[in-house]
């Protein structure tokens, strides 16, 4: 094919705006574009990514599901807040998977992925 557009064999074709969104703001929490603690609106937030509030809606309540947003009464959403003992958890986990990930790896890896390491 001569299609000048690029190959996303990893993006499935059932893609939702749900998702769209939803790897969207997820993308702007984790980097910190969207800071700790800001209130989240939905119809703003809608509008600038080009949604309707129903997809919008349940981007949002898959990010309280990860825990990455809280939904508060009167308020609405928020981003969550983490506490010097809840990022010595996080950290805690992280190293526990890395150090997991690095030993499978290990177990799997050939000779020449390893000679290449």
């Amino acid at each position: 094919m001569t299609d000048d557009t690029p190959a996303l064999a990893h993006e499935p074709e059932h893609r939702t705006q749900s998702d769209r969104v939803f790897e969207l703001i997820e993308r702007a929490l984790v980097s910190g574009e969207i800071p700790l603690g800001s209130r989240l609106a939905e119809e703003q937030l809608s509008r600038r990514s080009g949604v309707s509030r129903g997809p919008m809606r349940e981007a949002l309540r898959r990010l309280e599901g990860r825990g990455l947003v809280v939904r508060l009464p009167h308020a609405g959403v928020r981003v969550v807040q983490l506490d010097r003992r809840d990022m010595a958890k996080l950290y805690e986990v992280r190293a526990s998977l890395e150090g997991l990930a690095c030993r499978l790896a290990a177990q799997t890896m050939s000779e020449a992925g390893f000679d290449r390491l």
